[in-house]
C-alpha cells in the first residue's frame, strides 16, 4: 500500500508542478505578442490626414487613443462601398455593375459582397 500512496504523490506533484511554469510561459508569450502588435504599427504621423480601413482604425484607436487620431485628422474608411481593383487589376469591385461590363465570377471572392465587374461583353 505504501508503493501505490508514493506512487499517486509522486503522479499529483507531477500533474500540479507545469501549472505554474505553463502561467508564466503565457505570460511571456501575451508580453510579446503586444509589443509585436505595437511595433506593426507606423508611427501615429504617418497617418495624418488618411482614411484607413476598419482594422487599422481599431489597432490605432488601443495604441493611441481616440483623441490622438482625432488631432491627426485620421479617419476610418467607409466600410458601404468596395472601391479596389479586381481580376488582377483588369476589373473593379461595384454592387452592381455598367451596361458595358459583365460579371467575372471567378475572381469574385476578393470583393466580398460586391461583384468584379469586368470590361467588354461576354456573350
Amino acid at each position: 500500500m505504501e508503493r501505490k500512496s508514493f506512487l499517486s504523490a509522486i503522479f499529483i506533484v507531477l500533474l500540479v508542478s507545469p501549472a505554474s511554469i505553463m502561467a508564466k510561459t503565457f505570460e511571456e508569450v501575451n508580453d510579446t505578442r503586444n509589443k509585436r502588435q505595437a511595433q506593426a504599427l507606423l508611427p501615429i504621423a504617418s497617418y495624418a490626414g488618411l482614411a484607413v480601413s476598419p482594422p487599422v482604425f481599431a489597432a490605432l484607436v488601443t495604441a493611441y487613443g481616440v483623441y490622438a487620431l482625432y488631432r491627426y485628422n485620421i479617419r476610418r474608411e467607409n466600410s458601404d462601398h468596395d472601391s479596389h481593383s479586381c481580376a488582377n487589376n483588369r476589373g473593379w469591385c461595384r454592387p452592381t455593375c455598367y451596361s458595358y461590363e459583365y460579371t467575372g465570377w471567378f475572381n469574385n471572392d476578393v470583393c466580398g459582397s460586391y461583384r468584379c465587374c469586368r470590361p467588354g461583353r461576354r456573350g
